[in-house]
């Protein structure tokens, strides 16, 4: 039975896909990992932020 997803629901799933993403395009192996991966934190935060807002009672 196929169930209705809140919009709620569908953010938290959008923040984790756009996490995993970026994380996803972080590589060890690349020159640039440390200055990639600063680059991207700053939005990685934000999204830990919104997902927070779910979380926390």
């Amino acid at each position: 039975m196929n169930r209705q997803f809140t919009e709620e629901e569908m953010h938290v799933a959008d923040c984790l896909q756009e996490m995993q993403r970026i994380i996803n395009q972080l590589h060890i192996t690349d020159e640039s990992f440390l200055e990639d991966t600063k680059r991207e934190l700053p939005r990685l935060t934000e999204l830990l932020q919104d997902l927070e807002k779910y979380t926390v009672e």
